[in-house]
């Protein structure tokens, strides 16, 4: 899967959506499935790494455009996340990524811990060397972009940090569950990722993960991946309680400036 291409996805207008259809041919037809295929897997990962924040509409047009194809391909593959429940649609057929309640996305996260502990821990046993180097250099990449408050690039390589150890677990059935997982919660972890940033351990969780892949510890790996999760929800959830608390006093000044 090509995580660096996710990046490249823009965000998209909200314009109306085409609906024409097309002619069909058994060429056409093999061509246009190969297409769709390959848009839905961009469209699915950019979805993950949060390049769409909750609420942006996506147009059919303007991605087929930025994909050189006809609207028909773009279109499958939108309907295709909208049937997994990464994409809705409502007023007029626009698909929508969805706005995640909090208790929506507890559930995402509760269900997220014991099959990404599991993944860590399988991964520990089976995970080569080469690999391990290569979460180093994502985390350095990872923190490069927050120092440069490029959010959606450091939300893309914490993904490919995290995928690279499940994928090394070998069990593709589970991988591909904690995937679905990660496309539902990916644009309510980027709406609020640039407000969390100060809340930093002394030592990067990154770092004690690949520590203890090297000495092949799955228990602590799970553990440590688990607690990342947490520590990474509760930041969020916590910015989140101090928004909504202070958006009452936002009102009262307000009411208080123009009286």
């Amino acid at each position: 899967m090509d995580f660096n291409a996710a990046a490249t996805v823009p965000m998209i207008s909200n314009d109306e959506i085409a609906t024409e259809p097309e002619a069909d041919n058994d060429e056409t037809a093999l061509t246009r499935d190969s297409l769709s295929e390959r848009i839905y897997a961009r469209l699915r990962v950019a979805l993950m790494t949060g390049q769409y924040e909750p609420g942006s509409r996506l147009n059919i047009r303007g991605l087929a455009a930025t994909y050189n194809t006809s609207p028909t391909p773009v279109r499958e593959a939108v309907f295709q996340l909208v049937r997994e429940g990464a994409l809705e649609i409502r007023l007029g057929h626009q698909p929508r990524v969805p706005v995640l309640s909090i208790p929506q996305y507890l559930n995402i996260r509760e269900t997220r811990a014991p099959l990404e502990r599991l993944a860590a821990e399988l991964a520990a046993a089976r995970i080569d060397e080469a690999s391990i180097d290569h979460l180093d250099e994502l985390h350095v990449r990872f923190l490069e972009s927050e120092a440069r408050s490029r959010w959606k690039d450091a939300l893309a390589a914490n993904q490919e940090f995290h995928f690279t150890i499940y994928r090394a677990s070998e069990n593709d059935v589970l991988v591909r569950f904690i995937e679905n997982l990660w496309l539902l919660a990916g644009p309510f972890v980027n709406n609020q990722y640039p407000i969390v940033r100060a809340a930093v351990a002394a030592v990067h969780p990154h770092i004690l993960i690949t520590d203890a892949l090297r000495r092949r510890s799955p228990a602590e790996v799970g553990e440590l991946v688990v607690r990342d999760l947490r520590e990474g929800s509760y930041n969020i959830l916590q910015k989140l309680k101090n928004a909504s608390n202070a958006e009452p006093r936002r009102r009262r000044s307000n009411k208080e400036t123009h009286s």
